[in-house]
C-alpha cells in the first residue's frame, strides 16, 4: 500500500511539481494546502501517513505545524531558503528531486 501525503506549500506551481515527483516515486498524493488552516482540515478529512510542509505559508509557520504533527505523522520540511528545524527533517525545495524520500516520508 502506498504511502499517503499531503503536500502543503502556498505555491500551485511547485505542488504540482513536487505532486508529479512523489507519484513517479510511488507515493499516493492524497491532498494538498495552501495554508496552515488549510493543511489542518485536510489532515482531518484525508488521513495522510506523512506531510511534505513549506516552512512559510501565508498565516503561519511551517515548523510550528511539524511540531504539532510530527507526534502522529511523518514530516518533511522544504523551503526555498535554508532553515533552522530542530529535529524535522529538512530538504531544500531546489533539491526535493534529488533526494530518496523514503527516508523521510517513509
Amino acid at each position: 500500500m502506498p504511502v499517503k501525503v499531503l503536500i502543503v506549500d502556498d505555491d500551485a506551481a511547485f505542488r504540482r511539481i513536487a505532486r508529479g515527483a512523489l507519484a513517479e516515486r510511488g507515493y499516493d498524493v492524497v491532498a494538498e494546502a495552501q495554508s496552515v488552516a488549510e493543511a489542518r482540515t485536510a489532515v482531518a478529512a484525508a488521513h495522510p501517513d506523512a506531510v511534505l510542509l513549506d516552512v512559510n505559508l501565508p498565516d503561519g509557520n511551517g515548523i510550528a505545524l511539524a511540531d504539532e504533527l510530527s507526534g502522529s505523522l511523518r514530516v518533511l520540511l522544504t523551503s526555498s531558503e535554508e532553515a533552522a528545524t530542530g529535529t524535522t527533517p529538512f530538504v531544500p525545495k531546489t533539491e526535493l528531486l534529488l533526494v530518496d524520500l523514503a527516508a523521510y516520508l517513509g
